[in-house]
């Protein structure tokens, strides 16, 4: 009677999954908060409001945007994961600092990705060096020269302890042989006020994504060295790349910002988040307001996107073990 406690068990299967599917077709039915683990202003801020506008006009839903910075972005990113309902009402804006560089940087970590379930990346961006506006350095090869030879007047800002700004220093130092040690890091709120430190003359470097440094490179307050990507980018084509400076080879730290949920978000909603920001990333008003801000959108879905992240943590993990930051 094989056939009948198959027939048994996917009729259960049915009854139990059709409350989910019946769920998701009518989700959303008010409001959704998205959460920012960072101060206003920077790349996860950007792209969370360009995102609550689109999904909010899809769905006819007020979509609120939640700043919840502190911790390095743990304490937002804590907050949207582990202690909000899982009923799809919450999101994060998930990046590299709340995910892949704080698993790689603790043996016990606050998040790991167990805690998340992924709908899809939005953006990819490259780190770039900037300076103040007037400072003596012209080029990053004049900067590293400096830095060799000064190391203990470098005064440079970070996102967090183990954020990307950091890990783009300890492979920019490693590349130029300066001992990381002898350099002073500020530790900062997020990339608004780390750049707002840059330009108003509180740290002498701050190492940031194309999108976070645009609206102050404009503004005429601080000035790009360099780009860390294989080619130029097509939102500064007159600032050279870190390896046609001779200073450094390969790209190890790159920017990016997805979408995540708790883990026991129903998956019929976190698929639907998945198809959403499909179509949205192909929208040409959405690619246009994200053209304004310098913001280079590059989707991935929800199973590419884990196995992006995991093959991350490894490198991460590496990393932070020789900087000294794992712990």
């Amino acid at each position: 009677m094989t056939w009948i406690r198959t027939v048994i068990v996917l009729v259960a299967a049915l009854v139990l999954l059709s409350p989910l599917a019946a769920e998701a077709q009518d989700y959303p039915t008010k409001p959704i908060e998205i959460v920012v683990p960072f101060t206003p202003g920077g790349g996860t801020d950007l792209i969370a409001r360009l995102l609550a506008d689109y999904m909010g006009k899809k769905w006819g839903q007020p979509i609120l945007v939640a700043n919840k910075p502190g911790g390095g972005g743990i304490i937002g990113a804590r907050a949207a994961l582990k202690d909000s309902r899982p009923d799809g009402y919450t999101v994060l804006i998930d990046i590299h600092t709340t995910s892949s560089m704080h698993i790689g940087a603790w043996k016990t970590p606050q998040l790991t990705l167990a805690d998340r379930k992924y709908a899809a990346r939005i953006v990819r961006d490259p780190m770039v060096f900037a300076v103040k506006v007037d400072a003596q350095w012209k080029s990053f090869k004049e900067l590293s020269d400096w830095v060799k030879a000064h190391p203990d007047q470098l005064i440079w800002s970070s996102v967090g302890p183990s954020g990307p700004s950091r890990y783009t220093a300890f492979d920019w130092f490693t590349q130029i042989g300066v001992d990381p040690s002898k350099t002073r890091m500020v530790i900062t709120e997020g990339a608004a006020d780390s750049l707002t430190k840059l330009a108003g003359g509180h740290v002498l470097l701050s190492i940031h994504s194309v999108a976070e440094a645009h609206a102050l490179t404009t503004a005429g307050k601080i000035r790009l060295l360099a780009v860390l990507s294989p080619s130029r980018v097509k939102y500064l084509p007159d600032v050279l790349t870190a390896e046609e400076q001779g200073v450094m080879k390969g790209v190890r730290v790159q920017w990016w910002a997805a979408v995540a949920f708790p883990s026991a978000t129903p998956d019929p909603i976190v698929k639907k988040w998945e198809s959403a920001i499909a179509e949205m990333t192909k929208d040409p008003a959405f690619l246009a307001g994200a053209d304004r801000i310098n913001m280079n959108i590059d989707f991935l879905n929800a199973a590419d996107m884990r196995a992006f992240v995991e093959k991350e943590v490894e490198g991460y993990t590496d990393m932070a073990g020789k900087i000294g930051i794992r712990r």
